[in-house]
């Protein structure tokens, strides 16, 4: 009787290795007079991947995912579903790359706006992004 308790015992903390951990660090809203760019990394020292299916700020301004390859020699930026996010790695969120984007104007009183990460497996991860103006200067309101 003692060793299927084990065999359970040691599945459990298996499964637990191996779900995503993810961390969002250094996230920046690049905003200007009529559209935001979010940036940042978000880290997963999990056992198994993730996708990050949205960004959220407070549900006032919807922020769509984007993906930017280069084209033959064109830049062109389309909208994603979904980013990956693999195990034990890092998704960079920054300008000619993956990263969100928020069409409007963002008012950030204070120079910080509250952000919702919400992923497939880890659910919704809060952070409390510091707010640019484009380029990285100084937010003016």
């Amino acid at each position: 009787m003692r060793r299927p308790l084990l065999l359970a015992a040691a599945l459990a903390l298996n499964a637990c290795d191996s779900a995503p951990r993810v961390a969002v660090r250094d996230a920046v809203v690049a905003a200007g007079p009529d559209s935001a760019a979010v940036y940042g990394i978000v880290a997963n020292d999990g056992g198994s991947g993730d996708r990050l299916v949205g960004i959220e700020v407070d549900g006032r301004v919807p922020i769509s995912l984007h993906q930017t390859s280069n084209d033959g020699g064109v830049m062109r930026m389309r909208s994603v579903a979904a980013l990956d996010v693999p195990a034990g790695g890092q998704l960079e969120l920054k300008s000619g790359g993956a990263h969100g984007m928020a069409m409007g104007r963002i008012e950030a009183p204070g120079g910080r706006l509250p952000l919702t990460f919400r992923f497939e497996k880890a659910g919704a991860v809060k952070v409390d992004a510091r707010v640019t103006g484009p380029g990285g200067m100084e937010h003016r309101r």
